[in-house]
């Protein structure tokens, strides 16, 4: 058995067959050699396969022999595209010259115009199209030239072994007895050329032999895709296809791998659609933990007698799989292999044995989430000006990667070991370094955040000097310093957290980057090499975090096996659940990552998408021959894969309406249903809050101690339900950081600068120049907008309205102040009364009244006027109407917000009149518009009047009448806290989502 070889599609399948091999002898004995096939391959060929960053760089030298204008960075884009193209041209054995040359006809087809004279030369349009075309003339070279730098060293990259193997299949195998006397292919399908002409060579020559696992019912069919490869070779006389039946027990049954147990063994079938994706992780969990129902016996007929063979003892209910001998052998199959962690977690905690064949992909980390921010931060930095020194440029941070990086878990978890607390301050209890470090950037409006900033924010601590570091573009090394130095720093996190799983991560993009630096190191000793920049480091290290899963070891003999369709290859099963069988991913999309053409594809003889459909067809019937319980869990939601459709794979179709009918009831199918019943819910729910005695005592607090103002008035007439959101139970907007200033920000910086020219200019009898007006403007900006940047984008635009407006606000309000006489009483000024409400029974609740009013000026003739400033639109109605006056001001919320502003003014002029300080003389309300005031500079005033007259005390006592009905019934328990029937108001609203708008 020395010399003898079998060979198996995959690694997996090599343990399991070990296994097998031991359970059919008590006593030692000499083994034949077992292997994957591509084990077998590169140790016949002789070579040693060439790692993925090495070979990028061979190939980017051979294209710097053909091509001296190749740039590094775009090579890059395309050269993992290009090597796989390589592997896939080789492993099929496809003429290299019949191609290329083909190829780069096609191209010179699609640069041709017959528009153009043919007396004229084609040109290129660009430097870009010269490259692209430059690109398909060179790749016959490049693949001689890569071909040859690798042989050299006797390296390969994985189908340039196959081909060598191929290529010298006698030499290297046939005539080697000794070493290759009798080999065996077992459990193969969808050969590769040079897989199919290895093995030709070697049955020809009675050196090999084929076990096949194939059944009747897809083989026979000739339109079932299952059986497309099987049928090609059994019609091109490979051998190894026999009747099952008639051998059973026989001895010259060992390549006899035709049977019909697809359609004769009895199965349970299930197909289950779930609303998402992540679902079917705890679906399929509680299917491992319960017991699968007994299938009846399998017959097996043939030489007049009848074996009966028994399915294994179903387990006692309550034992999950892995307690007790009889356990059936399940495999979970992920056709998404990213639901690997979520079907782990969802697993119960009695199954105690597992396998898992496929690898926890490196890219799926939270470790991965942290690099990519540190690399998206650094992309997103931005350099600015320095004040005072337009030629120095400070580099900073965009404060949306700052905040993601502050909010990781691992940076969080540090500053839970490392204890690490906020600065000291006066009347304030201790608080964590970070949620002070995310409300400094919010409250300062930091929108950009350089080094310097972030490391006095961080207190000093070294790991804020890491994260926050500047990575030059052209120095990758400082990049990978910085990384090393995080890891270090992870070390103590990783240990805390005691996540076997993160620390083996850890560990392994330690070694990619040790492996890079490596690599790096050795390109830039070598004379001529390419400058790496910092985007082609990322690009080189993210491919190998593609590349990179985790392998789990475990037992292989455990009764849950989990794995992808793949790994099933040869491998039996009592009961299978598959996961995410959904068109699209199974089989998957029709889309191939390829510099070559479909048509040219298919030309040549390449496999396309068709052949990719055949394959997986073929792994799905085959895992279903010999199981006894099957469920296919699927997602029914539309974008659960970001594919626009949420169906079930076609493979389902065909299971459900051609096989089960073809097995003549030995399958039973059943769709159970997972849903949420709607029947009784109402489209639509209208929320309401009854007025309880608890709710009424916090809203007699809110009016008697904070006050009812202006805004809080309005806010109850449009949607009480917003008032009690807002005002009694206090729920706030979560601040966030906009490097772009909103309108409120707009408003509160215009009103803040015409505040400051008032105090200091106008009330102290200083000329307002439009100097004094950009010096104000800059210097409010600079308190309002905080860390905001406004020399560029939107800011800039924004900048430039400001000064305009303000400048044509200044000039008008000059001459206001000469024609009328204004005189400037007051800025911001709040205004305060109380106001007793009888609420009755008794109950007496004195409400706090107020405003905060922009300016009060006196003009010429003795009228006081209050001004509000307004930095949007201003639409007052144009007539009120004295009959409906009380109503419109108590109820009426208008689209165009109209009585609100009116509502605002009505306040102010009462709080003015109450405190009778200027009596005897006309009081005026109205604004300024600065939206419209360029067009139409003039005082908007309000047309709130009680009396014809315009008499004070009739306002007043009309207004008090008007705020002691609103009050009432704010109390009032028979009018809950309710949601507008105005849809319109909710749109901007901040509780939309509360309510369900």
């Amino acid at each position: 058995m020395d010399n003898v070889w079998v060979i198996l599609p995959t690694r997996r399948a090599v343990m399991v067959f070990e296994q097998e091999l031991t359970q059919l002898t008590d006593r030692p004995m000499l083994a034949p050699h077992m292997v994957a096939v591509d084990d077998f391959i590169t140790e016949a060929a002789g070579v040693q396969l060439i790692d993925n960053v090495s070979l990028l760089f061979e190939l980017y030298e051979v294209f710097r022999e053909l091509d001296k204008n190749v740039e590094f960075e775009q090579f890059v884009g395309w050269a993992s595209v290009l090597l796989a193209d390589l592997d896939r041209i080789d492993l099929y054995r496809i003429d290299p010259d019949h191609l290329f040359d083909y190829l780069t006809e096609a191209k010179a087809l699609e640069r041709w115009s017959p528009d153009q004279p043919q007396q004229l030369p084609f040109k290129t349009d660009s430097k870009a199209l010269s490259h692209y075309f430059g690109l398909f003339s060179n790749l016959k070279a490049a693949y001689y030239k890569l071909r040859k730098r690798l042989l050299a060293n006797e390296l390969a990259y994985r189908g340039m072994a196959y081909r060598l193997l191929a290529d010298g299949v006698r030499s290297l195998v046939v005539d080697k007895p000794g070493i290759y006397e009798k080999i065996y292919f077992v459990g193969f399908n969808a050969l590769s050329a040079c897989e199919e002409h290895i093995i030709r060579v070697l049955t020809s020559t009675d050196r090999a032999e084929l076990i096949w696992d194939a059944d009747s019912y897809y083989l026979a069919d000739r339109e079932q895709e299952a059986g497309f490869f099987l049928r090609k070779y059994k019609d091109s006389g490979l051998p190894g296809f026999k009747d099952r039946s008639g051998y059973v027990g026989q001895g010259d049954a060992q390549t006899v791998t035709v049977g019909d147990s697809l359609t004769t063994t009895a199965k349970q079938l299930q197909m289950m659609g779930l609303p998402t994706a992540s679902l079917q992780a705890k679906v399929a969990g509680q299917l491992v933990s319960t017991t699968p129902p007994p299938a009846p016996p399998l017959e097996l007929r043939g030489g007049g007698q009848t074996l009966r063979e028994q399915t294994p003892l179903p387990l006692v209910q309550g034992e999950g799989p892995g307690v007790g001998s009889g356990a059936a052998r399940t495999a979970i199959v992920l056709a998404d292999e990213t639901l690997l962690v979520p079907v782990l977690y969802a697993l119960h905690e009695s199954v105690r044995e597992l396998n898992v064949t496929m690898g926890l992909t490196l890219r799926n980390s939270l470790l991965f989430t942290l690099i990519d921010t540190l690399f998206e931060m650094q992309r997103t930095l931005m350099e600015f000006k320095t004040p005072g020194q337009p030629a120095e440029k400070v580099p900073k941070f965009h404060h949306r990667q700052v905040v993601k990086l502050l909010n990781h878990p691992f940076v969080r978890q540090y500053e839970k070991i490392h204890a690490l607390m906020a600065p000291d301050r006066d009347n304030e209890l201790p608080k964590p370094l970070i949620d002070w470090m995310l409300a400094e950037v919010v409250t300062g409006k930091r929108a950009y955040l350089d080094e310097q900033e972030l490391l006095e924010l961080g207190q000093g601590d070294q790991l804020f000097d890491v994260l926050f570091k500047r990575w030059p573009a052209n120095e990758p090394a400082v990049a990978i310093r910085a990384l090393f130095n995080l890891v270090d720093l992870l070390r103590e996190v990783y240990r805390d957290a005691q996540d076997t799983i993160e620390i083996e991560y850890l560990y392994l993009f330690f070694s990619l980057l040790k492996q890079l630096e490596t690599t790096l190191t050795r390109q830039a000793q070598t004379p001529g090499s390419p400058a790496v920049t910092l985007k082609s480091f990322q690009q080189f290290l993210y491919e190998l975090i593609r590349q990179t899963t985790i392998p789990f070891t475990s037992e292989g003999d455990s009764h849950v096996q989990l794995m992808g369709l793949l790994e099933t290859r040869t491998l039996d099963f009592d009961r299978v659940i598959v996961l995410s069988a959904n068109e699209g991913i199974m089989p998957q999309s029709r889309h191939l990552n390829s510099l070559i053409p479909f048509d040219i594809a298919t030309e040549v003889g390449l496999p396309t998408y068709r052949e990719q459909e055949a394959i997986t067809a073929y792994h799905l019937y085959r895992l279903l021959q010999r199981a006894t319980d099957v469920t296919f869990l699927y997602t029914t939601a539309t974008d659960a894969y970001g594919k626009g459709k949420g169906e079930p794979s076609r493979f389902l179709r065909q299971i459900e309406h051609e096989l089960v009918p073809a097995a003549k009831g030995n399958i039973r199918l059943t769709k159970p249903l997972l849903r949420v019943d709607h029947a009784d819910r109402p489209d639509s729910v209208v929320l309401n809050v009854p007025k309880t005695e608890t709710i009424r005592e916090s809203l007699k607090t809110y009016l008697t101690e904070r006050g009812l103002f202006p805004t809080a008035l309005n806010h109850f007439v449009a949607c009480s339900m917003r008032f009690y959101f807002e005002r009694i139970v206090g729920i706030r907007e979560e601040e966030e950081v906009d490097e772009r200033i909103d309108v409120a920000e707009f408003g509160t910086w215009l009103h803040n600068t015409m505040e400051n020219l008032d105090k200091e200019y106008r009330m102290l009898g200083k000329p307002v120049t439009q100097e004094v007006v950009k010096t104000l403007l800059d210097r409010e900006y600079r308190n309002v907008m905080g860390g905001r940047v406004s020399d560029t984008g939107y800011n800039l635009l924004f900048y430039q309205l400001a000064h305009d407006l303000m400048q044509a606000f200044q000039d008008y309000q000059n001459r206001e102040t000469l024609d009328k006489g204004i005189t400037v009483l007051a800025t911001e000024r709040t205004l305060i009364t109380y106001l007793p409400v009888d609420l009755g029974n008794g109950e007496v609740v004195t409400v706090k009244l107020g405003g905060k009013i922009d300016r009060l000026e006196r003009l010429a003739n003795g009228t006081i006027r209050i001004v509000d400033y307004k930095s949007g639109k201003v639409d007052l109605p144009t007539k009120v109407d004295p009959a409906t006056l009380g109503e419109s001001l108590m109820l009426l919320a208008d689209e165009g917000n109209r009585w609100e502003k009116i509502r605002q003014l009505w306040l102010y002029k009462y709080l003015i009149l109450k405190e009778n300080q200027y009596p005897n003389v006309p009081v005026e309300a109205g604004f300024y518009s600065l939206r419209t005031f360029q067009k139409d500079p003039r005082f908007l005033s309000n047309r709130v009047a009680f009396s014809d007259d315009n008499d004070p005390a009739t306002y007043i006592t009309e207004t008090e009448n008007l705020l002691r009905q609103m009050v009432k019934r704010m109390f009032d328990k028979a009018q809950p806290f309710a949601m507008t029937n105005q849809i319109e108001q909710c749109q901007y609203c901040h509780y939309n989502k509360i309510c369900g708008r």
